[in-house]
């Protein structure tokens, strides 16, 4: 078969996501083995996940029946945890299925969808997967969001626009008045990333229904530890969540993914233990290093921080 004749051309020259490297295969490559690793580079959970989430594993019994793809308890159970209506809330194989949907939502071939940089790179992936075209925004020298530049954007040009709140990698959380000004134009869709919110408290969640075009993410393979569930969620209008539960795989969050969702959710004293802990640690590092000569350690809402 030749592919050039049946591959979309975009398809063909497009250029893989750079992931992170699993543990096995640096051991693999690096000839150490596994427990030598101190994996520190994709922010998640370094205690693991809590035993009550492993016993409910272990006694799961309905492995060989499909979850339901109508995910009507799934959403019950993060509508107890966010206070957000369940039917403003959608589940998928971690966040990035959520930011894939999103963007098939929302961008044709050619759009302009505004960001920020340095950010997640997997938007910029995502974006372009959809034929869209990312414009990107620096931070300025010190991380902090360059306000008066933001202002004078024609927001008219762009089809969305994705903010990440603590940023990643900056671990800066966007001011109030950053995200109202995308936020104050109404067809326009604002994709806010909240996938560190257990660490820095601060959430555009209670502000959803003042801001229909309003789209928040969250996962669960940070501080809940299950990053290799894939298991995240969006919170948004009911009218938009309706369009994304008809657009996406019926299902893409599995019955294991449901069954440490709940299991976590009951959990919820030992993670609160565990960022307290986490954030210490973080302060007390930032500190070290910013006595070092030549190194600044920037303050940081998440469980990581940059370094300079």
């Amino acid at each position: 078969m030749d592919l050039k004749s049946v591959v979309a051309p975009y398809a063909l020259n497009f250029n893989a996501y750079s992931p992170i490297e699993p543990p096995e295969e640096i051991s693999r490559r690096l000839g150490i083995s596994p427990e030598q690793i101190i994996k520190l580079d994709a922010n998640e959970n370094p205690y693991g996940i809590p035993q009550g989430v492993k016993t409910a594993l272990a006694q799961a019994s309905n492995m060989h029946i499909y979850p339901d793809p109508a995910q009507r308890s799934v959403r019950r159970e993060i509508e107890g945890y966010t206070g957000i209506d369940g039917d403003m809330i959608v589940a998928g194989a971690g966040a990035d299925e959520l930011l894939d949907l999103v963007c098939r939502i929302f961008i044709s071939p050619g759009d302009r969808v505004l960001m920020f940089s340095p950010s997640f790179s997997y938007y910029d992936h995502v974006i372009r997967l959809s034929r869209g075209i990312p414009e990107k925004i620096p931070f300025l020298p010190d991380f902090s969001y360059d306000t008066d530049t933001i202002r004078k954007y024609d927001m008219s040009r762009f089809k969305a626009v994705f903010l990440c709140s603590p940023n990643n990698p900056t671990g800066v959380s966007i001011p109030d008045d950053t995200a109202e000004f995308f936020l104050q134009h109404k067809n326009l869709p604002v994709i806010m990333d909240e996938a560190y919110y257990e660490f820095s408290g601060k959430t555009w969640a209670g502000r959803l229904h003042n801001y229909p075009n309003l789209i928040i993410l969250r996962t669960f393979s940070k501080i809940f530890a299950l990053a290799g569930f894939r298991i995240g969620y969006g919170m948004m209008s009911r009218e938009l969540a309706s369009v994304m539960m008809a657009v996406k795989p019926p299902y893409s969050v599995t019955v294991p993914s449901e069954i440490a969702l709940k299991a976590c959710l009951r959990e919820t004293d030992t993670y609160r233990t565990q960022i307290k802990q986490l954030v210490i640690n973080r302060d007390r590092l930032i500190a070290e290093i910013n006595r070092l000569p030549g190194f600044t350690a920037f303050p940081s809402d998440a469980n990581f921080f940059l370094c300079r």
